[in-house]
């Protein structure tokens, strides 16, 4: 597995509790509260990747590559958790370590309409 390139990393992706619920003192949460932050690189659909995303109407999905982080495994982050890139928010579909060797991780986002 080759190293991530620091210079690929454009995008800003925020992972964000929605409001709602309570906090861990016990407070009512108003809105919405920092998760984590995370640098990403976007992976643009290709070939057939692209042809079948549009035959499963996954038109508004972004897939990006960012850098291991545990509090972003499944048994680690809390429900409910949005992202919000370029002031948009996103639900996430799913996210992978990959190749399970805690270099890197797959998010799939899919916007919120």
């Amino acid at each position: 597995m080759k190293p991530i390139n620091p210079g690929e990393l454009r995008h800003r992706l925020i992972f964000q509790q929605p409001a709602g619920g309570t906090d861990e003192d016990g407070f009512p949460i108003n809105e919405p509260t920092l998760y984590t932050k995370a640098w990403a690189k976007l992976k643009t659909l290709k070939g057939n990747a692209f042809y079948t995303a549009a035959q499963s109407q996954m038109e508004h999905n972004r897939q990006f590559t960012i850098r291991y982080q545990r509090k972003l495994e499944d048994n680690q982050r809390p429900k409910g958790l949005t992202v919000l890139w370029r002031n948009v928010e996103h639900e996430i579909e799913s996210i992978e370590d990959d190749d399970g060797l805690r270099i890197s991780m797959t998010v799939v986002l899919k916007a919120v309409s």
